[in-house]
């Protein structure tokens, strides 16, 4: 996951504009709090079954890949 310049994962994104997401996010799938911020921040890839299970905790509509896919900085894709 190498970080582009001006780019952030969308999960970043949604950190970012929600305080306490990490938190909650590793309150409601048992993911260490380390785990979760190394994930958020593109410097570790989620194991499938954790992506799906952050996914679920954030009420995220989609494939949970999305979360984890780069976006402008402005929420562009």
């Amino acid at each position: 996951m190498a970080r582009s310049e001006g780019r952030v994962l969308v999960i970043e994104r949604i950190c970012s504009e929600r305080r306490g997401v990490q938190a909650m996010i590793s309150k409601a799938t048992g993911i260490d709090k380390g785990a979760v911020s190394r994930m958020v921040h593109g410097r570790m890839e989620p194991y499938p079954g954790w992506g799906k299970a952050i996914a679920a905790a954030l009420g995220w509509p989609g494939d949970w890949r999305g979360l984890f896919e780069y976006e402008d900085g402005d929420g562009g894709m």
